[in-house]
């Protein structure tokens, strides 16, 4: 704020989501003093239809895109701990979901493969900090390892379903269909895709990869 004042305005766009596009979102604003501040609040107030949200501080803007992305990580972490628990009781997780979902309060979250730049990373600078202030999250990064042995998981839920079929998974064609971290996206950023072909890589050559994004 000397020689010079910053602006700042987290990303919230989502890719391969046509629902949710820059006009479409309330974009949340800061800067290093109120005249920065002032000036990239009006700059997006301009373009979009949604609005905007001004915050008191850039650690505050930040902090805000940090915890909606380590929100969604635990949300899913939790859905993928049923799926865990549920492959071993034989029951279908879906069908399970579905069927609590008719209860108002429920939140449907499904399971999946989590990656990106932003969900598979956020967590992580958030688990960081409170660690340098002494403070050891519970839910942080044991959500983070959930996760991120989806992976694992899945490439083990191939090999048992090949076997079932009586297929060697060494000799067996496996294609695997998208490679980016999430569909409609060209993104392939920490994409789980790659832990699941490199897993199966070991044990088998006769694998491909097609994604037309």
């Amino acid at each position: 704020n000397k020689d010079f004042i910053v602006g700042y305005s987290p990303e919230r766009l989502s890719p391969g989501d046509n629902n949710h596009g820059l006009k479409k979102v309330i974009k949340v604003t800061s800067g290093s003093n109120l005249r920065a501040s002032n000036i990239v609040n009006k700059l997006y107030k301009s373009i979009i239809r949604k609005g905007t949200f001004k915050t008191s501080s850039i650690r505050i803007a930040e902090a805000a895109k940090v915890i909606e992305n380590t929100q969604r990580d635990i949300n899913i972490a939790f859905i993928n701990e049923l799926v865990y628990i549920f492959d071993k009781l034989n029951l279908n997780t879906h069908e399970v979901l579905k069927a609590a979902s008719t209860k108002w309060n429920f939140v449907n979250f499904q399971p999946g493969l989590v990656g990106g730049h932003c969900i598979a990373v956020d967590p992580y600078y958030l688990n960081y900090i409170s660690e340098k202030k002494k403070y050891f999250p519970k839910l942080i990064k044991p959500a983070r390892l959930i996760n991120d042995k989806m992976s694992l998981f899945v490439s083990q839920k191939i090999k048992k379903e090949l076997k079932k079929r009586l297929l060697f998974t060494s000799s067996a064609n496996i294609l695997i269909l998208g490679f980016a971290y999430k569909e409609n996206s060209s993104d392939t950023r920490n994409s789980p895709i790659y832990k699941i072909y490199k897993l199966l890589k070991s044990k088998n050559r006769n694998i491909d990869i097609i994604d037309p994004l």
